[in-house]
């Protein structure tokens, strides 16, 4: 037989204890580290599963084990925790095992940003600790504003000086602060893995070929940052071959400003981009001299062009001129800026694109091998009232009419192969008409930089057209 010390004091059950002090347990407990501590108490009695179930503070520290769980039960966990914890804040611990795997455990929790009070990363030896509310201050609102992906190798910098280390950021005003997020990782995440992400602004930056993203992976991932109004992608020139398979046509109907820069999938990933709203499109350091592999599908104006025109960059300005083409059909944006830097097009291109733009406000090209041919479509055109072909001559009525009626904004930088004399007759034919035709919507700033065919003479006779208006360096 088992004595018992009559002086040994007895604890009363745990059923006896008031529910505030038993909350008070739990909510302890589920400090400790273990991810599924309240879920193992919620099943020793329904006393304690009810508790727990209607406690929001039992909740509020969510744990997550990268290396036990698929990305599938990660959400789960994140979508039971967040709703359990409702309308308290709650902290995240993330014991990361994959770095990869960051963005889209971070997807799970992004919805409830209002909620989201700290966030502990560890990883490799490393312990990364930010607090949410500490960056936005006092404001009543946070905001998902910019998205920062860096394609490569996370910490490789033994220095330090990548900065890897550091996951958000913030800007904004006292009222709205803006959360932002910066990402290294060596892919983008698969598409099944990643929640919507709900950032308005994303830039994405390769950093070796190692690690440079196909089109399709890339337009995949697009599709889940539906609210996106700035995109930017940076590449390094990665020639991805020709694709086996159409990839997704994507809409971003937010999307307002474009920027692509040193790529050569541009017209793939031009041509399955649906923008309606696209206002600026920035395209810079496109141009390449090597030959380009043929796009998947031969397509309606790939044939040669007609003008035979010189170009450093045929297979690259043939892919640009497609994709803008495709991009324009498809969405007729009410594009207003149309930046080019080293980034050309051919001759029949830059007709079409000219020809489908009546909104562009602002052109600019840099280093471009455009001919006196483009340049002549600056030129007003004689457009006939009807079609004037079964009809006497004397009741034709004509008028004049100009391609890019509203552009109020011309800047040329380094344009080697057009002729001096054809800019002054174009820009001073234009400004002869829109000038009184449409004196709203006329050439208001012309900049000609280090157009070497443009010479002194050539500034001289156009300012007596634009006077002020022209700027010559």
């Amino acid at each position: 037989m088992i004595s018992v010390d009559k002086d040994v004091p007895s604890f009363p059950p745990f059923s006896s204890l008031p529910p505030e002090l038993l909350i008070e347990i739990f909510s302890t407990c589920s400090l400790t580290g273990d991810w599924h501590i309240p879920l193992t108490l919620s099943k020793v009695c329904c006393l304690w599963r009810d508790l727990i179930i209607s406690s929001p503070c039992i909740w509020q520290t969510i744990v997550v084990l990268d290396s036990r769980c698929t990305m599938s039960s990660i959400r789960a966990q994140a979508e039971l925790w967040a709703a359990r914890s409702s309308p308290l804040p709650f902290s995240v611990v993330l014991k990361l095992s994959d770095f990869e795997r960051l963005l889209p455990i971070m997807s799970c929790f992004l919805p409830n940003l209002a909620r989201w009070m700290s966030c502990t990363i560890t990883y490799d030896g490393r312990t990364i600790e930010t607090s949410l509310s500490d960056l936005t201050l006092s404001s009543p609102r946070r905001i998902l504003h910019h998205l920062d992906i860096f394609l490569k190798t996370p910490f490789e910098d033994v220095a330090g000086d990548d900065e890897d280390d550091v996951i958000f950021v913030s800007c904004g005003s006292a009222t709205y602060r803006h959360i932002s997020m910066k990402v290294a990782t060596t892919k983008l995440p698969h598409a099944e893995m990643v929640n919507p992400l709900l950032f308005t602004s994303l830039d994405i930056s390769e950093t070796t070929f190692e690690y440079s993203v196909r089109s399709p992976d890339l337009l995949r991932f697009l599709a889940h940052c539906p609210n996106l109004e700035h995109f930017y992608f940076h590449g390094v020139s990665n020639d991805e071959g020709t694709l086996d398979a159409p990839p997704p046509a994507i809409s971003l109907p937010r999307l307002h400003t474009l920027l692509l820069n040193e790529i050569c999938n541009q017209r793939s990933i031009l041509s399955h981009l649906y923008l309606p709203a696209l206002r600026e499109l920035h395209l810079r350091h496109i141009n390449v001299d090597y030959p380009l592999e043929p796009y998947y599908v031969p397509e309606e104006g790939d044939s040669d062009d007609e003008s035979h025109d010189f170009s450093q960059s045929p297979h690259s300005d043939l892919h640009t001129g497609m994709g803008l083409r495709k991009l324009l059909s498809r969405s007729r944006p009410p594009l207003e800026i149309l930046d080019m830097d080293l980034s050309d097009m051919r001759t029949k291109d830059f007709r079409w694109v000219f020809d489908k733009l009546p909104d562009l406000k602002q052109f600019s090209i840099v280093g471009s091998d455009m001919s006196d041919s483009v340049v002549e479509l600056f030129i007003p055109f004689v457009v006939g009232d009807g079609d004037g072909q079964e009809q006497e001559q004397e009741h034709v009525v004509e008028r004049m009419s100009v391609r890019l009626p509203q552009l109020s904004v011309l800047k040329m930088y380094s344009c080697q192969q057009l002729s001096g004399d054809a800019l002054v007759k174009a820009l001073s034919a234009r400004v002869h008409y829109t000038d009184h035709a449409t004196p709203d919507a006329t050439l208001a700033t012309v900049v000609i930089s280090s157009c070497n065919n443009f010479t002194a003479g050539n500034a001289q006779e156009l300012s007596w057209d634009l006077h002020d208006r022209l700027n010559v360096s």
